[in-house]
């Protein structure tokens, strides 16, 4: 079986969320938002794939990663794209710094290190 546990969901979700984020009204008057809707519906087709050919069988998080290590990566990958859209400002000790730090726990937790 080749995926399709939800119906192929995914690819409908980040095209409706991608819409929104390029509406005109929502980039003139909340980018912020857009910009994480966008950023989410990328993020989340890749790892609803991922997760969906699982549970049809086609692959095996469990085998290939093991699935808090598949968990927490996939998690932090979106963290990274929402901390990336965050303005500046609202990290006084360097946003660059926290994303670095973010991105190191992620690859930790590819790796299965950080628990």
């Amino acid at each position: 079986m080749s995926g399709g546990h939800w119906q192929y969901m995914g690819y409908r979700i980040h095209n409706d969320l991608f819409t929104v984020s390029e509406d005109g009204d929502v980039a003139g008057r909340w980018p912020l938002v857009g910009k994480a809707s966008a950023a989410f519906g990328t993020w989340f087709q890749a790892a609803e794939h991922e997760m969906d050919y699982d549970i049809s069988g086609d692959t095996s998080i469990h085998e290939s990663f093991g699935d808090e290590t598949f968990d927490r990566a996939e998690f932090a990958k979106l963290l990274d794209a929402l901390l990336k859209i965050a303005p500046d400002e609202w990290f006084p000790r360097g946003k660059w710094a926290t994303i670095q730090a973010v991105q190191q726990r992620a690859a930790n937790a590819k790796a299965g290190e950080d628990r």
